[in-house]
């Protein structure tokens, strides 16, 4: 009989954690899924947003593929406590040995301060709690964390939740227990709903500037190739000679425009561009100065700080834009592959997978065209929908 391979998988309801959770218990792992929800009819909903069929579903958690803690809140101090995580494993009937990989992906990016700074900094001093006790238990286990661009960016005036995942990173790094810390820019695919419920406020925003707003790109991936990068990773980049800890991991499918990231998030007969009010010689004086006022009037405010934000960027000419990129794109990936003093290639189909010789960074390239980018992005409304 085949050993017993579990994943504990934090934040495993959310919009990433779904797709990671498909691709564990489809290759024959056992899904542990802590939750805050109270009840199983929440969790098992949220999973649905992802394309989950109900019988199914229902088929994988009886066939013990997939098990829910409820009542789960990582901010608990309980859970600062391994006796609390033991009582868990045993009530669950799950040997600690057993458990091969931890991954993190607990992040609120749009509610409050307060729970921005809970979901991505509070909740470590959990998580590492659970990841120290098993990974001194069993030298093979495996932690991951989703990070974000957002905690590259370089400014004075950072939002809270680039804050958040500023001061998250660090905190990963001092612990010295993550292997492989992802990074993504626009993560979009099937069930993402935040950016999604955005969008047509967005787009109407997008009335006041046509060509500066629109005028500059994000790099995007699938939800599902990034579950299968966090999936098989550590297989690929096991004989890397690099011993710092984390190994960053940056995914991506390729560019797209902004403007049409949002276009595409919209039903078909509401993609019409809205009528611009602005001339356009005027346009990049508002933009500059919607971003420099809205913070000021809103501070709070998450969503109105990432449209300044957004005003901000798209005031800019191109070489400014260009000096705030936090990502490579698709060809500067495959200008390094060609590197063969700096880098190593780990696989080139499928995926074009590049280690860094000398850093702890490996870029993942799954590269599509730009129809394709698009109907990346407009999953999010045939599932929803």
């Amino acid at each position: 009989m085949d050993k017993i391979k579990t994943l504990l998988l934090l934040g495993g309801t959310g919009f990433v954690g779904r797709a990671v959770a498909e691709k564990y218990f489809k290759n024959g792992w056992h899904v542990i899924i802590p939750t805050r929800d109270g009840d199983a009819g929440k969790a098992k909903e949220k999973l649905i947003f992802h394309g989950f069929d109900k019988y199914n579903l229902e088929k994988f958690i009886k066939d013990n593929f997939i098990s829910f803690v409820f009542n789960v809140n990582l901010v608990d101090k309980k859970w600062f406590q391994i006796n609390s995580w033991l009582k868990l494993f045993n009530k669950l009937n799950v040997p600690t040995l057993s458990i091969l990989r931890i991954i993190n992906l607990v992040s609120e990016t749009s509610k409050s301060v307060r729970e921005i700074s809970k979901s991505n900094i509070d909740v470590l001093s959990s998580i590492f709690t659970v990841v120290r006790y098993l990974k001194f238990q069993n030298k093979d286990v495996i932690f991951c964390n989703m990070g974000s661009t957002a905690e590259k960016k370089q400014d004075k005036n950072l939002s809270p939740y680039e804050r958040a995942k500023r001061v998250a990173r660090q905190k990963i790094e001092e612990s010295n227990l993550c292997d492989y810390h992802f990074v993504a820019n626009y993560i979009k695919g099937k069930g993402e709903q935040k950016m999604k419920s955005a969008a047509p406020y967005l787009w109407n925003k997008l009335k006041f500037s046509h060509k500066w707003l629109f005028g500059f790109k994000v790099s995007i991936v699938d939800v599902d190739d990034l579950a299968e990068i966090i999936y098989y990773i550590p297989e690929i980049a096991k004989d890397i000679p690099l011993e710092q800890k984390p190994i960053e991991i940056n995914v991506t499918n390729g560019e797209l425009l902004f403007g049409e990231i949002i276009k595409n998030l919209l039903p078909e007969n509401k993609r019409v561009m809205p009528k611009s009010i602005i001339p356009t010689w005027f346009e990049k004086y508002f933009l500059r100065l919607y971003a420099f006022i809205v913070p000021w009037i809103k501070p709070g405010n998450q969503l109105f700080r990432r449209l300044a934000d957004f005003a901000k960027r798209g005031s800019m000419i191109h070489a400014e834009q260009e000096k705030l990129r936090v990502f490579k794109t698709a060809e500067e990936i495959k200008k390094l592959a060609l590197d063969a003093a700096n880098y190593l290639v780990l696989e080139t189909g499928p995926n074009l997978i590049i280690a860094n010789k000398h850093y702890p960074v490996i870029y993942a390239l799954r590269e599509k065209n730009e129809e394709e980018l698009k109907q990346i992005v407009s999953k999010a409304i045939i599932i929803s929908d």
